[in-house]
This record gives C-alpha cells, sequence and structure tokens, in this order.
C-alpha cells in the first residue's frame, strides 16, 4: 500500500482545489517560509481524524477554513481527500480507499469512506494498528521530533504499543471491560427483582398455609352445615303450616270490613272528584294570571326600553358625528403628506441615478490600476528565490557526477573474476526471492480470508449481545410490569372479596348475605361497563353504588334489624317488589343533539331480574360527552333532567353543577379494573415467557459463536505470525538481491563506460541550464527596479479614486436609505387613508338607521294598547279565582264529615290488617327461611333437599349442632382473609424466582468469562508487546551507531508491569559519556529519534512516513546521512519530507514546490527528477 494522492480545497491557506500526486520512494515538499508547505502534512493528519486544533497550529477548528484575503473571500468550507493504493490488502478495506473529511464554518463535520458516510471512529478503526493514523509513529509535523524525548516513559510507550499492534487489543479490552460492566448491571437489576419476589414469597407461603387450612375447615363445615340446613328446613314446615290456619281465618274477617268500605269509599270518591275539578279550573286559571302578569311585565319593560334606547341612540349618534368630523380632517392632512412625499421621492430618485453613473466611472478607472506593484515585486522575488534552489541544485548535481566519474574510472580494472561468482549468487537470490514472495503473496490470501471470517462472525457476536442486552431489559421490564400488575390484581381481588372499599353497614351485610334471606348484592358488584365511562357512572351512582339489591321489602327489614341488632352501621336497601323504575321521557327530544351518548341504565350490563333497581338508579340520568353539550342539553331540556359528562361533571335538576377531580380514583367499581388488569396480566405473562424463550435461543447462539470466534483468532494468529516471518524474510531477500546488482553494475566494464558517457552528457546539460539561469536572474532583478521606480506614482492615484469612489459609494448608501424610508413611509400613510375611510363609512350608515328608529312612534303605541288590554284581563282572572276558593272548601268539610263517620270502621279493620301482617310476616319468615335454606343448598352445594336429606346425618341435638357450625365459622373467620389463588401464585411466583436464579448464574458465567477475556487480551498485549519492544530495541542500538557513527544507546522498560511500563531512551553519542537526554544538543535529539524511527520501520514496515522538517537541527553531514538512510527504505515505505535542507532533496525522487505567488493563497508546482534525467539523456 502507498500513499497515491491528496486532494485539498479551502484548507488552510489552499483556497483553490489542489491535487498532489505521490509516487513510491521519496517525495520532497519545498518553499519559502509561511508558503505552506507543512499545510500539506497537516492536511493528511486532519484526514485521518486529528480533532485537536492546537496540533494543528489553531486554536480552535474552524481555524483551518480558508480566513480570506484583501482580495479573495474566506471559504465556508473545508475538504481534503486523501487516497491510497491498497491493492496488497494493508488496509481490511478495497483496492483503492478515499478517506473524505469536510469541514463547515458552522461546526458541521462528515467522514467519507469511499464515498459512503461513516463516524470518525470509523476511520480511527480502519487505521488501528496499521502504523498509521493521526498520532502514529510515521506520520511526524514540524517541531515534533523532540516530543519523543520531551515526553513522559509512559506516553512514549504509545509508539512502542502502535508498532506492536496492541491498540486494537486495548480498545477490545474498553469494550469488554463496558460489557463487564452492563453485566454487573443487569446482575444488580436481577438481585433486586429476585429480592422482590423473595418479599412475595413470604406473604404468599403464609396466605398459601391459610388457604390449605381452610380448605379442611371448610370441608368439616360443609358436611355439618348441609345436616343442619335439612333440620331446619323439616321443623320450619311445621310452623309454616301452623300460621297458614290463622291467616284464613283473618281474611274472612277482614272480607266483611272491605263491603263496608266500599260504600264510604264511592261516596266519598264521588265528591272528592267534584273537588279535584274545581282544583283543576284553580289550576288553570292560577296559570293564566301568571301568565297575564308576566305578560303585563313584559309589555311595561318593552315601553321603558324603547325610552331608553332612544335616549341613548340620540347620545351615540351625537358621538358618531364627531367621530366622522375628526376622521375626515385627519384623512384631508395624510393626503397632503403623501402628495410631499411623493414630490420628495422623484427627487431623491433622480440624484440616486446620478450618483449610480458616477460610482461606475470611478469603478471603471480603478480597475486600470488593479495590479498591486507590491504583489509584482512579491512575484519576481519568489521566482528569483525557485531560481536560486534550482541554481543550488544543479551544482550539486555536476558536483555529484564528477565525484561519480572519479570513483569510476579508480575503480574500473581487474574484476571479471568477481562477476562470475557475483552472477551465480545473483541468480540464486533470484530464485529464492521468488519462491519467498509466491508463498508471502498465499499467506496474506489466506490471512485476509481469515480476517474477512473474523470480521464477519465478530460483527454478528456483537450484534448477538446486543441483541441479548435488549431482550434481558425488555424481559426484566415485562416482569417489572407483570409482577406490578399481579400485586395490583391480587389487591383488588382482596378487596372486592372482604369489600373492604364500602361503608360499615353496606360491609357487614354483604360478608353475612349467606345467613340473611333476600340478600342479591351490592349495586357495584352487580353491574359492570366499559372502561371509558368509569368517571361517569361513579358521579352517576354515586352512594347508589353501595346499595344493596333484595329480593323483597322483608328481606330489607331482615337486613335493617341485623344492623341495629349488632351496631354495625346503616344501608340502603333496593327491594325489587317495592322499588319502582325510572324512565326519561324526552330520549327522541335529545338524541340527535351533538354530545349525547345515551341514558346511564343502557350503558351498563346487568342481570335482568334486578332491571327495576338499575332502572331507578340510573334510567333518568343522562351521559354527554363533554361540559359543553352538557351544558346545551340541560338548556334544552330546561335544567329537568340530570347529566353527567364523562369528566365527571354534573348538571342537577334545577341548574345547578357540580364537578372538579379527586386526588385519588374511586375503588367501589373494581370489576372494571379487574377485568382489565386480568387481561393484562395474562398479556404480560405471555411476553415473558416469549422473551425467556428468545433469551435461550441467543444464549445458545452466543456460545456457538464464541467456540466459532476462538476457533477463527488461534488460526488468523498463526497465518499471521507465518505471514510475518515470510515478509521479513523477503525484505531481507531484496535487499540483498539490490546490493548484488548494485555490485554487479560496478563491475561490468561495458557499464561503466555507458555511464562515464551518462554522467559526462548529464554535467554538460547542468552547465547549459546554469547559463540560463543566470541570465534570468539579471532580468528579474532589471524587473524589480523598474516596478519599484513607478511604484509612487501608481499608488498615489490609485489612492485618490479610491477615496473618491468611497465618497461617492458612501453618498449614495445614504440616498438609498432615504429612498427605502420615504417609500415606506408613503406606503404606511396609504394604508392609514384607507383604514381611516373604512371607519367612515359604517358610522354614516348606522348614523342613519338610529335616525329612523326614533321615528317608529306605531311602535309605542301599539305597545301601550296591548299592556291595557293584559291589565283588564288580569283582574277578571283574579275575582273568578276568588268563587272557586269559596266552593273548594264546600267540598272538603263534605268529605271531613265522610271520614269522621268511616273511623270506626277502619280501627276494626286496621286491628285485622295488624293481625293478617304479623301472620304475613310469619310465613314469609317461615317461607324466606325454606327458601333461603334451599336455595343455600343449591348454591353452596349443588343438592336439591331430598339429595340433601338423604345425604344428611342425625343430630343429637340441632341447638348442639348449630353450635358446632359456628364454631367452625369462628375458626374459619380468624384465619382473615382467604386468598385461594395462592396456592397458584406461591407455584408461580417460586418458579420465576427459580428461573431468575438460573439467569443470574448464567451472567456469573458471562461475567467469568468477560473476565477471562480480559486477562487473555492481557496476556496477548504482553507478549506482542514484549517482542515488539526487543526487536526495536535491538534495531535501535544498531540504528544508533549506523547513524552516529559509533556511541551506543538503548531502550529501558521503567517497570517490571508489560501493561502499563514506560519506556526510558539511554543514549551515549561517540565520544562522549553516557547523560541525561536534556543536555544533548538539538542536533543530537533529532538524529536520535530518527534513529529511534527507522528502528521501528524496520521492525514494523509501514506504507508510508511523513516528516516535517524533522532534520532542520542537523548538520550538512547528518542531513545527508539522514537522506541516505531514507533510501534504504524508499522499496518498503513511501517517504513524503517537508523540506529545506539540500541533502535531503538529493534523495528526492520527485520534489513539490509550494509558493504564494498570490499572497495568502498557496500553489503547487511540481518536479520529478527522472524527467530531468531522461531530458538530459536526449
Amino acid at each position: 500500500m502507498y500513499l497515491k494522492q491528496i486532494e485539498m480545497v479551502g484548507f488552510k491557506s489552499f483556497a483553490d482545489r489542489t491535487k498532489i500526486t505521490f509516487d513510491t520512494g521519496v517525495t520532497a515538499i519545498v518553499g519559502p517560509n509561511g508558503s505552506g508547505k507543512s499545510n500539506v502534512t497537516e492536511s493528511l493528519r486532519w484526514a485521518l481524524g486529528e480533532q485537536s486544533a492546537k496540533s494543528l497550529r489553531g486554536a480552535k477548528m474552524p481555524d483551518i477554513i480558508f480566513a480570506g484575503t484583501q482580495k479573495r473571500r474566506a471559504l465556508n468550507y473545508a475538504e481534503v481527500i486523501v487516497t491510497f493504493d491498497n491493492a496488497d490488502g494493508y488496509l481490511p478495506s478495497e483496492a483503492t480507499v478515499v478517506i473524505t473529511r469536510r469541514l463547515y464554518r458552522n461546526g458541521d463535520s462528515e467522514f467519507l469512506i469511499n464515498g459512503k458516510k461513516v463516524r470518525l471512529k470509523d476511520v480511527h478503526e480502519l487505521f488501528t494498528d496499521t502504523g498509521l493514523g493521526r498520532d502514529s509513529f510515521s506520520i511526524i509535523s514540524q517541531g515534533k521530533i523532540e516530543s519523543i524525548f520531551n515526553s513522559k516513559p509512559e506516553e512514549r510507550r504509545a509508539i512502542f504499543e502502535e508498532a506492536a499492534g496492541v491498540l486494537k487489543y486495548k480498545n477490545r479490552k474498553k469494550e469488554t471491560e463496558s460489557k463487564l460492566s452492563a453485566t454487573q448491571e443487569n446482575m444488580g437489576r436481577l438481585d433486586d427483582i429476585i429480592y422482590e419476589l423473595d418479599g412475595q414469597l413470604t406473604p404468599l407461603r403464609a396466605q398459601r398455609d391459610v388457604a390449605i387450612k381452610f380448605r379442611e375447615f371448610d370441608d368439616k363445615r360443609a358436611k355439618l352445615e348441609i345436616s343442619v340446613l335439612v333440620a331446619q328446613i323439616i321443623a320450619e314446615k311445621v310452623s309454616y303450616e301452623s300460621a297458614q290456619a290463622q291467616f284464613k281465618e283473618v281474611q274472612q274477617t277482614l272480607a266483611q270490613l272491605d263491603a263496608a268500605q266500599e260504600v264510604f269509599e264511592r261516596d266519598v270518591l264521588k265528591l272528592k272528584q267534584q273537588r279535584s275539578a274545581v282544583e283543576s279550573e284553580q289550576e288553570k286559571l292560577q296559570t293564566e294570571i301568571l301568565q297575564l302578569t308576566t305578560a303585563k311585565s313584559d309589555f311595561q319593560s318593552k315601553i321603558d326600553i324603547f325610552h331608553s334606547q332612544a335616549q341613548m341612540s340620540q347620545k351615540s349618534a351625537a358621538e358618531r358625528e364627531a367621530r366622522i368630523a375628526n376622521l375626515t380632517n385627519k384623512v384631508a392632512e395624510i393626503s397632503e403628506n403623501l402628495t410631499s412625499l411623493t414630490d420628495k421621492l422623484e427627487k431623491k430618485q433622480v440624484l440616486k441615478d446620478d450618483l449610480e453613473t458616477q460610482i461606475q466611472t470611478l469603478q471603471g478607472k480603478l480597475d486600470n490600476f488593479s495590479e498591486n506593484p507590491d504583489d509584482v515585486i512579491e512575484r519576481l522575488r519568489a521566482e528569483f528565490v525557485d531560481l536560486v534552489n534550482q541554481e543550488a541544485q544543479l551544482s550539486n548535481a555536476i558536483t555529484k557526477n564528477t565525484s561519480e566519474l572519479d570513483n569510476i574510472r579508480a575503480n574500473a580494472a581487474s574484476k571479471s573474476d568477481e562477476n562470475q561468482a557475483l552472477s551465480e549468487k545473483y541468480d540464486s537470490l533470484k530464485v529464492e526471492l521468488e519462491a519467498t514472495t509466491q508463498r508471502s503473496e498465499t499467506l496474506k490470501l489466506e490471512l485476509d480470508q481469515l480476517l474477512s471470517q473474523y470480521s464477519t462472525a465478530d460483527t454478528q457476536f456483537k450484534k448477538l449481545e446486543a441483541d441479548i442486552s435488549q431482550t434481558q431489559n425488555r424481559l426484566f421490564s415485562a416482569m417489572d410490569e407483570l409482577n406490578k400488575g399481579k400485586a395490583r390484581l391480587t389487591s383488588l381481588e382482596n378487596i372486592r372479596a372482604s369489600h373492604a372499599n364500602f361503608y360499615q353497614g353496606v360491609k357487614a351485610v354483604l360478608q353475612t348475605s349467606d345467613k340473611l334471606p333476600g340478600i342479591i348484592g351490592a349495586v357495584a358488584d352487580l353491574v359492570s361497563f366499559d372502561k371509558q365511562y368509569a368517571t361517569a357512572m361513579d358521579i352517576a351512582l354515586a352512594g347508589g353504588a353501595q346499595n344493596i339489591i333484595v329480593s323483597d321489602e322483608q328481606s330489607a327489614k331482615s337486613a335493617i334489624n341485623f344492623l341495629r341488632a349488632q351496631r354495625l352501621g346503616r344501608a340502603t336497601f333496593l327491594p325489587l317488589t317495592t322499588i319502582k323504575p325510572r324512565h326519561f321521557g324526552k330520549t327522541n327530544q335529545v338524541a340527535n343533539m351533538p354530545g349525547f351518548i345515551d341514558t346511564a341504565q343502557n350503558l351498563v350490563t346487568y342481570d335482568e331480574k334486578i332491571a327495576p333497581a338499575i332502572s331507578n338508579l340510573l334510567g333518568s340520568v343522562l351521559i354527554v360527552d363533554t361540559n359543553d353539550n352538557a351544558t346545551k342539553i340541560a338548556r334544552a331540556l330546561n335544567f329537568t333532567a340530570r347529566i353527567v359528562a364523562l369528566d365527571g361533571t354534573e348538571i342537577r335538576p334545577g341548574g345547578s353543577f357540580s364537578g372538579g377531580a379527586n386526588k385519588k380514583n374511586s375503588t367501589t367499581f373494581t370489576n372494571v379494573e379487574i377485568d382489565d388488569l386480568t387481561q393484562k396480566v395474562a398479556v404480560l405473562d405471555q411476553t415473558v415467557r416469549g422473551f425467556e424463550k428468545d433469551l435461550q435461543d441467543l444464549q445458545h447462539q452466543k456460545t456457538a459463536l464464541t467456540t466459532t470466534l476462538a476457533d477463527l483468532r488461534q488460526k488468523g494468529e498463526a497465518a499471521r505470525l507465518e505471514s510475518q516471518e515470510y515478509s521479513l524474510k523477503e525484505q531481507a531477500l531484496l535487499e540483498s538481491k539490490q546490493d548484488l546488482e548494485s555490485r554487479l553494475a560496478l563491475s561490468n566494464a561495458s557499464d561503466e563506460q555507458a555511464l562515464i558517457d551518462k554522467l559526462t552528457l548529464e554535467n554538460e546539460a547542468h552547465q547549459s541550464a546554469l547559463a540560463a539561469i543566470q541570465n534570468k536572474k539579471t532580468q528579474i532583478n532589471t524587473d524589480i527596479s523598474e516596478v519599484k521606480s513607478s511604484q509612487s506614482q501608481v499608488k498615489a492615484l490609485t489612492e485618490n479614486l479610491r477615496r473618491e469612489l468611497q465618497d461617492s459609494q458612501l453618498k449614495l448608501s445614504e440616498i438609498t436609505s432615504d429612498v427605502r424610508h420615504t417609500t415606506g413611509e408613503i406606503k404606511r400613510l396609504t394604508v392609514e387613508k384607507g383604514t381611516l375611510d373604512a371607519e367612515v363609512e359604517p358610522l354614516t350608515r348606522q348614523n342613519e338607521t338610529n335616525a329612523s328608529d326614533l321615528n317608529d312612534e306605531t311602535r309605542l303605541e301599539s305597545l301601550t294598547s296591548n299592556l291595557t288590554q293584559v291589565t283588564d284581563k288580569l283582574e277578571a282572572a283574579n275575582i273568578k279565582l276568588v268563587s272557586l276558593r269559596f266552593e273548594r272548601e264546600d267540598l272538603t268539610a263534605q268529605i271531613e264529615d265522610l271520614d269522621d263517620a268511616n273511623a270506626v270502621n277502619i280501627k276494626q279493620r286496621q286491628d285485622q290488617l295488624a293481625q293478617k301482617t304479623r301472620l304475613e310476616l310469619s310465613l314469609e319468615t317461615s317461607e324466606n327461611k325454606l327458601r333461603s335454606r334451599q336455595n343455600k343448598l343449591v348454591n353452596d352445594y349443588q343438592m336439591s333437599f331430598d339429595a340433601a336429606q338423604e345425604q344428611a346425618e342425625d343430630l343429637v341435638s340441632l341447638p348442639e349442632s348449630e353450635r358446632q357450625l359456628q364454631a367452625l365459622e369462628v375458626q374459619i373467620r380468624k384465619l382473615g382473609p382467604i386468598n385461594l389463588a395462592a396456592i397458584e401464585q406461591f407455584d408461580e411466583v417460586n418458579e420465576r424466582r427459580e428461573f431468575l436464579n438460573t439467569q443470574k448464574e448464567d451472567l456469573l458465567k458471562a461475567k467469568a468469562l468477560l473476565e477471562s477475556t480480559i486477562n487473555d487480551m492481557d496476556d496477548e498485549v504482553k507478549v506482542r508487546f514484549k517482542s515488539t519492544f526487543e526487536a526495536i530495541r535491538e534495531s535501535f542500538q544498531k540504528t544508533f551507531t549506523q547513524m552516529f557513527g559509533g556511541g551506543q544507546a538503548d531502550l529501558i522498560l521503567t517497570s517490571e508491569d508489560l501493561l502499563d511500563a514506560g519506556i526510558e531512551i539511554a543514549v551515549q553519542p561517540p565520544g562522549k559519556k553516557l547523560a541525561s537526554l536534556n543536555l544533548m544538543s538539538g542536533g543530537e535529539k533529532s538524529l536520535t529519534a530518527l534513529a529511534l524511527l527507522f528502528a521501528i520501520i524496520r521492525v514494523r514496515t509501514v506504507p508510508f512516513v511523513v516528516l516535517d522538517e524533522v532534520e532542520a537541527a542537523l548538520d550538512e553531514a547528518n542531513v545527508k546521512r539522514f537522506g541516505d538512510y531514507m533510501t534504504r527504505f524508499d522499496e518498503s515505505s513511501q517517504f513524503i519530507v517537508v523540506t529545506h535542507r539540500k541533502g535531503t532533496m538529493k534523495a528526492a525522487k520527485a520534489m513539490y514546490g509550494v509558493t504564494m505567488q498570490e499572497g495568502g493563497v498557496s500553489k503547487i508546482v511540481s518536479v520529478k527528477l527522472k524527467d530531468f534525467v531522461a531530458a538530459d539523456k536526449q
């Protein structure tokens, strides 16, 4: 792989799009100070992900965007495109890799790899452990060469880790530690849930034990109760037959008394009918009087209003007349202002046109002097500097060629014997090199395939881990919701079973319903409805939700007597035999009105047998969607109906409103919430089981994939080591081959003569070029003198024109502002005039209308006439009402006389009725007891009386058996609330706890695996780091001696901890004692750092190395040594060097010159030295 091209636009001083193409070998970038050479290397670092503006010589990142010059505007973005030839697969990507980075001035940025948008992290990962990247040892920026010495030993370690290729392990370790932390967090959540389940198990275990005891007591109670009920039913039948005989005698006596009563009732009825007719006529007459009184008041009010409106209209007309006059004056004033402003605008427009013409003329004159003499001089000086550099290069080339000619002529004799041996060795080496290269390529392909397989498997593994984590989170959340739902459901069922949300009296009756006859149940327990009507029904029923529906009034009396005797509170009862249904009779009137839903009775579900009670409570209540619609419907019904909105607002008959909200929802209607929760719990339970199955499947997949990854990792590491071994062997063979080629070339006489001819021709060409450069330098000096002589005159004239242009532009700006302001004022006044005109017209029309109303005398006369007629009718009606009142009083006296005569008969009848009632009550009580006990047999034990009589056991004593039954019931009550579902709930929660324990064990295993993975990665890092460090250390010792021509150097670890140990550098230049690095000269530090760089490259070959003036502190001899050393690696590594030094330039195969022909804008000029050599040969 090698760096193929850098393309820049808007990056620092490179305002125009600039492309720099690189070949293999050494490429030098030269140019004057401040021309932008270092911007080239910084663009590369920036494209590879550099995030520090300070390291790019800026205060903040937008500082890298071209900021503009006197002649150019600033750009809004910077872009750098770096292209790599990746044909050898050095990077895990395509054959050509293109990295693009853009930064916009608003701070937005983007990265692309081969045209696809990626993250900064993706760019970093692409170059991780490749020896490349923004902070790698292969890119050394200007002035950073000594940072290797100035940094701490621990910071210096990063260079060696990059070379050892362990950064990816460190990154994976961080990811693994993050997973370990997530696993520990999941374990914590599991512990919390297990703790919560343990908290549920303890009460559930107790409830389960109580439920088991309850079943034992209940079985005993059932057997005894059946026998007691059979004995009670037999005894009650005897009592019932005796009461029935007495009841027949009382019925005969009552029949005689009823006949006499009928005579009295017929007479009284006739008199009451006559009185009712009189009362009806009275009511009609009173209604008529009320209507006449209302009409009289209405006519009087209309007359008063007519007089009042006349006075107010006169006053308003006067005010409008004044307003019209004021508006008319304002309109006239605005019209005058509009005329004045229009004239002013026309004059200013003419002046504006004149100024624009004058500015165009001045601008044309100024354009004739556009080229700045200073820019011309600067450009000529830059050309002169380039010619000086070219002259130095040509002189150096002539000197080098002359030296080589002398060496060739001195060593040209007697080399025929040596040539034969070298040729044979060369042929053998060539064959071995080809075999090694072929094997190396095969290993690279195998390694690429393994890496691809591992990358795919690793991606699948990461996705699988993410899926497991996500599934675990969903499972835990679902389990939390399920536990909360079950806890709430259990609480509501307990509340429903124990009636804990009912009043004390209601609760007592419901809990003793098996002993009280005719108890059907509370309204709240007997109805159901859609959840959306919950609030409305709570308000509609109010306290009625706790009313108890009973079969008849006798059952209600029995329950009331029970509450009174036990002092357990009060309750309201709804006997089905006496309760009267209520119905809303105006449904058709409101059915089509907006918001009407239905009557409350039609929105609830209930058993048809309790319909009278539900109709009584809800039949006349209307349910409406919103407050506003409820108000409209109430008004349409003249506030005669009870209306409830869905939010709980209530409008009662008579017009009163009530509403608001309670802090807590009503718990009376538990059935609705229980049904809803039951469905939700079932769905959540299914969801939890689904997540548990998914989690188990994912865990199995993860185990299989872990084995696959371990196998691929082992194979890949073996392939990598073998590939690295063959690459090193290939590099060594290649260096030996190049050495033999050089020796063979020097030993060949014919080749030597050709080389002598070639060098001679080059020297002649260089001499000609030197002469041409001298002539051009002389011409440039002459041009600079001429420009300087005319510079002062041009500057003075240009400055005058510029000042005159600025004055004209300032005047134009002021005139333009005046024109804009005047135009705006004209528009404002025009709009204001239109507004005033629009206001005058309706005021005028209203005055005309009021004037006609004031003259309507006919209407006043009609109102006065009507008032007189109504007054006469009212007086006549009052007289007739007095007559009817006397007639009604006479009829009432006759009825009272008949009532007194009938009182004796009524007294006798009442006595008989009381006796009959007592007997009826006795019979009904017996019937109720019989029915209740038979119903209890059917409802509780699903058996008839005959079947129970066959199963019943003989009782020694019924009272004793009843006491035993009460004792069993006491024992059952002592058990407290019974949760029969606790047996199953306990098993279910216990099973779930066992499952969570299994999950916890899996997490513990995963935690151990992650910790083991971290330890394995630490071991791998230690091995890799140690082997690389030792190799670099050995290479550094050799390289240092070669570059310094002696001395010694060493690399020392600061501690035995291979994971965190820092690295100290110990050097001893030739002829000096071992001393601190800080006491070395700048040149020695630079040369030592370069020796370390080359030592690292020798161990870890990298595709390219970028060096920015790293040899600035070296003397000429060391610069030449530096250049020669670079050429040793130019076959395996590409060098891009920013330099001022001739020795470095000599080592370059291609050079790029960076100039600023235009101030502040860098340009690139390329020179390939091989092209000049080829041209010289021609």
